[in-house]
């Protein structure tokens, strides 16, 4: 399966992108920079994503409490069976560095989750990790040295079984990082070689041979099995990386959808000259508005603005100037109004402004000003003489009126400011009973 899995990753097509594969050769990983650790003993692997080395070292220590928790009855079956067949001294300064060990195993895990989110110390305890996994290992296969009977007895097949069991362990606690293995390892095999060939006591050199040959093959096949599990971890890894990659990417573009969607809602709504609302959005409101007066009561008003003698200053001033006055009293009309009034373009010199929950009195004032902040503005720097206008005409909203009679109201009140004489403000009367069809 790995075989298929590793032919499937390779076989690609010359056109296809050159994005760096799941995982690589070791060999190739360990000539690049950054791969030594532990003191040269071996090279570690090269990390392709920022973040794997982090989710190696959260996983490995959410299996560091199981394994060590297994570890202590374990160690304590060890002291118990040899107690009273060698000295007391040997089996409880064993017991003791083992114990010592294992504590700092599980502190180790409790540390990361205190300090995993400081990518710049994952290498202190990738460093601290392959340490304490290399005393770890000096512990287990020292048991054959240091409480060694000397002979072929119960005592030395308990320690070869609870050996083999803790390799086994520990190939898949440790092996989400196989340098962590292979760290644990190397002290187990080299205890086991210097027992087997100088200190077992009951081997000859043909029968210590065979064993030594039979541990170093069992010791490969460790390590083709960690370096299995290790690259399809990283290859896990790689892949939720890459999904949730896919995911954030996928949420950025939505949200750039959203905002382009709003974008064009937004520039749907306005007048591409003066940047004021335009006559769609102003007719949305105005049924907006008209509803909320049906449910509550709450009135509203509605004025109509119109540039006083805007041909003539297109006439005389050219219709650049004329681009520059539209700008302007969108400035100063918006600049006088509150956030929830609602001002824009109607056509041509034509301007309306909703002003919400203002009854007529109320709407009277605020024309006036609209009015007297208009004629006081310079709206051309570069006619300061140039004098803008406007004549307004005002309605407020009655029972049962719609918004196109509220208009159309205002827009006879704009007829009689300009037949007055311009510049001015005239009220609507309030209508004759019910508009509607």
């Amino acid at each position: 399966m790995l075989t298929g899995l590793r032919i499937h990753a390779l076989a690609r097509p010359a056109h296809a992108s050159k994005r760096p594969l799941p995982y690589t050769d070791f060999e190739t990983l360990a000539r690049q920079p950054g791969g030594r650790h532990f003191f040269g003993v071996f090279r570690m692997v090269a990390h392709r994503h920022p973040k794997l080395l982090g989710a190696q070292l959260s996983e490995m220590a959410a299996r560091d409490r199981p394994s060590t928790v297994v570890g202590i009855p374990a160690v304590l079956t060890v002291v118990w069976m040899h107690r009273g067949h060698m000295s007391d001294s040997l089996v409880l300064g064993w017991m003791a560095f083992m114990f010592a060990v294992m504590a700092v195993r599980l502190l180790l895990g409790w540390h990361w989750h205190a300090t995993q989110a400081d990518e710049t110390r994952w290498r202190q305890a990738l460093n601290w990790r392959l340490f304490v996994s290399a005393l770890y290992g000096l512990g287990w296969g020292g048991s054959m040295l240091i409480l060694n009977t000397g002979s072929l007895d119960v005592l030395t097949a308990f320690k070869v079984g609870t050996l083999t069991a803790a390799l086994g362990i520990m190939l898949n606690s440790m092996s989400v990082i196989f340098g962590v293995y292979l760290a644990f390892l190397i002290p187990c095999w080299l205890s086991l070689m210097g027992y087997i060939f100088f200190a077992s006591g009951f081997l000859t050199p043909h029968d210590a041979l065979i064993c030594g040959v039979a541990v170093t093959i069992f010791g490969v096949v460790l390590i083709g099995s960690s370096f299995s599990i290790a690259r399809l971890t990283r290859m896990f890894f790689l892949g939720r990386f890459e999904l949730d990659d896919a995911l954030v990417q996928t949420r950025e573009g939505h949200e750039r959808e959203k905002a382009l969607s709003r974008q064009l809602a937004e520039q749907a709504r306005r007048d591409a000259l003066t940047g004021a609302y335009n006559r769609r959005h102003l007719v949305e409101q105005l049924d907006y508005h008209c509803g909320v007066f049906e449910r509550t009561g709450q009135p509203f008003s509605v004025v109509m603005i119109d540039i006083d003698h805007f041909k003539r200053i297109n006439d005389t001033h050219g219709h650049d100037v004329g681009d520059v006055v539209l700008k302007g009293v969108t400035r100063v009309m918006s600049g006088s109004l509150r956030e929830i009034d609602v001002f824009g373009r109607w056509g041509g010199e034509e301007f309306l402004c909703i002003l919400a929950h203002t009854p007529a009195a109320e709407a009277l004032r605020c024309a006036e000003r609209l009015r007297t902040h208009l004629r006081a503005a310079c709206l051309d720097e570069t006619n300061p003489d140039l004098q803008v206008t406007a004549s307004l005409g005002l309605a407020t909203v009655c029972v049962g009126e719609r918004g196109d009679a509220v208009v159309k109201r205002c827009d006879l009140a704009l007829y009689r400011a300009k037949a007055q004489g311009r510049d001015r403000v005239v009220s609507a009367p309030p209508a004759q009973g019910p508009t509607e069809d």
